[in-house]
């Protein structure tokens, strides 16, 4: 077996592993990194692989697919919520894109029509050789582990993966029920041990509540995917007494979480949250709640678009405001940058925030700790470590090279092919 890893090396975007063996070749991933601008990963020939497989529906992973769709098709598989989750990020990338696509809507379409949708913990015969099993990943919803089994080898990639549970989502399943060749696992989070959730949920409320009750008004810029439906269900779940309100791409979202209970953690409670929640249609109703003390729930997450930017806009104003961040903020992003020098971008010049800034560790990966346990759980025979900055990836890198004798460590490098 041959695997290439053409990006999420050293870095966290475009996440894409071509794997060979002597018969055929299957493409993880196909994703794309979106900073100041879209970045693919390394080139593949089509002709190199016959199976596209997805892991989940965030663009880092998925972004890039429709580009073997384009005057042909590829076989392809995903999970039923992952299919329908890329197609509106898909879209909407094609929506707010700043620079040229190699695709459009028919592209995306096409890719989403050739899809195959799999269920969780099924194995799937693929090729005449290989089995396909997608275990879930935690992370967001439809997310999923893959595992291939080959004739003589098991290869396990985690995609992205949460082995705690949130307020929607599940955790991840570690029981894999066999021996496990080759690991290839994300590294985001392997030097950060997160804080208990509860005590983050319960910062965020108090912190709230402080803001509401002092006459002022919180905005929670958001991911539309994930993050807004599980900060309404805290809220919820902690029994907050104020207006809740969500816009932008999360209530479509919403909806097709609400369609889809078997796959929430506790669906009852995420009902009760949305029965709860304003979900906000006209302008009207956005310029009242601007105005009214309450909490905001909207993306974009990092304030690179969506309703989000508007509301920022008035809500900085405000002294007695504040915009709570509960997303992952990209170095050099409107979001990342209102966290460390307390601006924004207003009229096209920056203009200093008096809103009170802060951020929460709301993640939807893993902890350094969880990554050593699953490995050491796993106990393959090769590891590599992809989805991660250096740093993180030679932690784990020393991690397994110092305690882990008989499991050889690898810090792939792009295009390079490695035979296990």
């Amino acid at each position: 077996m041959k695997i290439k890893f053409l990006g999420a090396v050293e870095e966290v975007g475009r996440s894409s592993i071509l794997v060979k063996t002597e018969k055929e070749g299957f493409l993880l991933d196909s994703g794309v990194a979106l900073d100041h601008s879209v970045k693919f990963p390394a080139y593949v020939s089509p002709d190199e692989f016959s199976t596209l497989i997805i892991s989940h529906c965030h663009l880092d992973h998925v972004g890039s697919a429709p580009l073997f769709f384009i005057g042909g098709a590829k076989k392809a598989f995903l999970t039923k919520m992952t299919k329908e989750l890329s197609r509106i990020l898909l879209l909407d990338m094609l929506k707010i894109a700043k620079t040229y696509l190699p695709f459009e809507t028919l592209e995306i379409n096409r890719f989403l029509q050739y899809s195959t949708e799999v269920e969780k913990d099924k194995q799937y015969e693929i090729s005449e050789d290989t089995l396909l099993e997608m275990k879930n990943a935690g992370h967001v919803l439809g997310a999923s582990q893959i595992l291939l089994k080959f004739k003589d080898k098991v290869l396990l990639y985690t995609g992205d993966m949460n082995v705690n549970r949130t307020r929607t989502v599940p955790p991840a399943n570690t029981d894999y029920n066999e021996n496990i060749d080759v690991l290839i696992t994300e590294s985001t989070y392997a030097t950060t041990e997160h804080p208990p959730r509860n005590q983050v949920e319960k910062e965020l409320i108090e912190e709230s509540r402080k803001i509401i009750e002092d006459g002022g008004k919180v905005l929670i810029p958001a991911f539309g995917v994930g993050r807004a439906q599980e900060i309404i269900t805290v809220f919820h779940a902690n029994n907050f007494p104020y207006k809740v309100a969500l816009d932008g791409m999360a209530k479509k979202v919403t909806e097709i979480f609400m369609n889809n209970p078997e796959e929430l953690y506790d669906y009852k409670q995420f009902a009760r949250a949305v029965e709860k929640t304003y979900i906000l249609q006209s302008d009207q109703e956005r310029r009242y709640v601007a105005q009214e003390p309450g909490v905001i729930v909207t993306p974009a997450g990092m304030l690179k678009g969506g309703p989000a930017v508007k509301y920022s806009e008035e809500i900085a104003k405000g002294k007695k405001n504040a915009i709570f961040l509960v997303s992952y903020q990209v170095e050099g992003t409107p979001g990342s940058t209102l966290l460390k020098k307390k601006v924004i971008a207003m009229g096209g010049k920056l203009v200093k925030v008096n809103a009170e800034v802060k951020q929460f560790d709301f993640s939807s990966h893993s902890g350094r700790s969880d990554y050593i346990n699953l490995i050491k759980k796993i106990n393959p025979k090769y590891v590599f470590f992809v989805h991660g900055s250096k740093e993180n990836i030679e932690f784990l890198f020393n991690e397994v090279q110092n305690n882990m004798k008989d499991t050889k460590a690898i810090m792939p490098k792009i295009n390079e092919v490695y035979e296990v």
